[in-house]
């Protein structure tokens, strides 16, 4: 099932098989889709309450299938908290492998916002890529940083 949301950064579009989100889409130009289920219900709810700044945290079900490093490495994602950041080179400290091959992991992210992988920077304070583009990244990134002080981010 499927349903597409607008938010105030954009519309989105959330999958879901077996009462569990799958993919999320960012930026998402399609035509209209309407399903309703009680997970897709949950998951635009929290994440416009999330994108409007009025709650910090999902709790939404998920399924993230991809391979177990890529798995490692969005586990890794999970634990940067709200209005935090990390580095690439973080991930990859906690996930293995290199930087690089943690950024080519966090780019497979099937679900943005649920896993965080926008918090994700690199060590020099730029803020990399994002699969939804570097504006709504940076748009993200501010809008959490708006909670904790002046952004450090270039």
């Amino acid at each position: 099932m499927k349903r597409d949301f607008q938010t105030r950064l954009g519309r989105v579009l959330a999958e879901e098989e077996n009462g569990k989100i799958t993919h999320i889409s960012l930026g998402y130009s399609g035509r209209e889709l309407g399903d309703s289920s009680p997970v897709l219900l949950m998951a635009e709810e929290q994440i416009k309450e999330y994108m409007e700044g009025r709650i910090k945290e999902l709790s939404i079900p998920f399924s993230a299938r991809g391979t177990e490093y890529q798995r490692s490495v969005w586990n890794a994602a999970l634990k940067i908290p709200y209005g935090e950041v990390r580095t690439y080179r973080w991930i990859s400290e906690i996930a293995g492998g290199s930087p690089r091959s943690a950024g080519n992991a966090l780019s497979a992210n099937p679900i943005p916002i649920i896993i965080p992988c926008h918090r994700v920077i690199r060590s020099d304070g730029y803020i990399g890529g994002f699969s939804a583009g570097s504006e709504l990244k940076r748009k993200l990134l501010d809008m959490e940083q708006l909670h904790y002080g002046e952004s450090v981010l270039k």
